[in-house]
């Protein structure tokens, strides 16, 4: 417990510091997607969470698996999250209300420490915003039937291991693309824009 009170103490005064930015995001760029770094002024936003919590061995951060609804997401780990509404009053608010309706949790339980930078999708001219959040205790999540098929909980001094080259069908299928990702067990991996966000966490994890 004392090492999660040091770490937690150390990611709140790393995240208020300059951060890596788009420099580590693009390390886990696809071979394909434009380098678009300014988002246009039309563009939407969204918030997603990254949420850590510890255990007796580890800390863990939680992902989900989009269920298989043939959209262009479709089957994809990703963050909690989605598209900021009218009532959210910042992408804070968008970020913890998405994070209950995916995956039932309750935004009382976890604390704040910030935000990452942001990054501009330009496949979906969405501007994407990871606020980073902490749990002291594993949290009981529930995945929504609609639109989670699973949830991960993943451990943050394995998952940044292992980095390899695949061929990705994005796009709902229509377009094979070629990119770095984080490789995972039974065949899963993470790429995208999610792989951009962990990238730069795990630049300030590094630097801790």
């Amino acid at each position: 417990m004392n090492q999660w009170i040091e770490f937690k103490k150390e990611l709140q005064e790393k995240i208020q510091q300059p951060l890596p930015g788009y420099e580590a995001q693009r390390k886990m760029m696809s071979v394909l997607r434009p380098d678009a770094s300014q988002a246009p002024e039309n563009a939407r936003q969204s918030g997603v969470l990254l949420l850590l919590y510890p255990t007796s061995e580890d800390i863990k951060l939680v992902l989900i698996e989009r269920s298989n609804d043939g959209g262009v997401h479709s089957g994809q780990l990703a963050f909690p999250g989605g598209k900021k509404e009218e009532t959210d009053n910042d992408i804070i608010a968008t970020a913890l209300r998405e994070a209950n309706e995916e995956i039932s949790l309750k935004p009382g339980t976890v604390t704040v420490l910030g935000r990452l930078s942001s990054l501009y999708i330009p496949v979906s001219n969405f501007v994407v915003n990871p606020v980073m959040a902490i749990c002291d205790e594993e949290p009981v999540l529930v995945a929504s039937d609609y639109e989670v098929a699973n949830i991960l909980r993943l451990s943050i001094y394995k998952i940044f291991s292992k980095k390899e080259m695949v061929q990705v069908l994005a796009s709902g299928g229509n377009l094979n693309i070629r990119t770095i990702a984080y490789m995972l067990d039974e065949g899963k991996f993470i790429w995208g824009a999610t792989a951009m966000i962990l990238s730069e966490l795990e630049t300030m994890l590094a630097e801790l």
